[in-house]
């Protein structure tokens, strides 16, 4: 690298001087890294302000608070609308499914009972037809007795042999 020379004022020296030492710079390093810096950000080293930084903070908490009421309103209101619309939607679907279901209930309750009855009816029948043949197959029964022993005293009119006694022990 070849050596250069720059003419500035003794002032500009001084502060080049006191920048190079507090940075830890050689005053080549620090003019070359000066010349990087205005041309990476763009600055331009004539229209430099010293600002206030409370009042570039002020500047910029105003454009924050801007944004984030822009956001607020294009964004997050709409937003919680759609949630509110779809919470209360959700609530009248949760009803008319529960009114569904309980009426559902209902009828699988009444068809139960009339399951119910009708088995009852049907057990009713069934027990009394089956009373009704018991009554008949025991007159039928005590018909065959008393046949059975009316051709037994036929057959052995003295009961000498013992077989109407036998048979009454049976039949008893």
């Amino acid at each position: 690298m070849t050596k250069k020379s720059i003419i500035i004022d003794p002032k500009a020296h001084s502060e080049l001087t006191k920048l190079s030492e507090s940075l830890r710079m050689n005053y080549g390093t620090l003019v070359q890294e000066m010349i990087y810096y205005f041309k990476k950000t763009g600055i331009d080293p004539k229209n430099a302000v010293n600002s206030n930084p409370s009042v570039m903070v002020a500047a910029l908490d105003k454009r924050i608070v801007s944004f984030l009421k822009v956001q607020e309103r294009d964004i997050l209101k709409p937003l919680r609308q759609d949630v509110f619309n779809y919470q209360k939607a959700q609530k009248e679907e949760t009803v008319k499914l529960i009114k569904e279901i309980n009426e559902v209930l209902r009828q699988h309750s009444e068809q139960k009972a009339e399951i119910k009855k009708s088995y009852l009816e049907i057990m009713n029948k069934m027990n009394k037809a089956d009373i009704d043949r018991n009554a008949m197959v025991i007159a039928e029964l005590q018909k065959n007795r008393k046949a059975i022993l009316h051709i037994c005293e036929l057959i052995d009119d003295k009961n000498k042999s013992g077989t109407i006694n036998k048979l009454k022990t049976l039949f008893t």
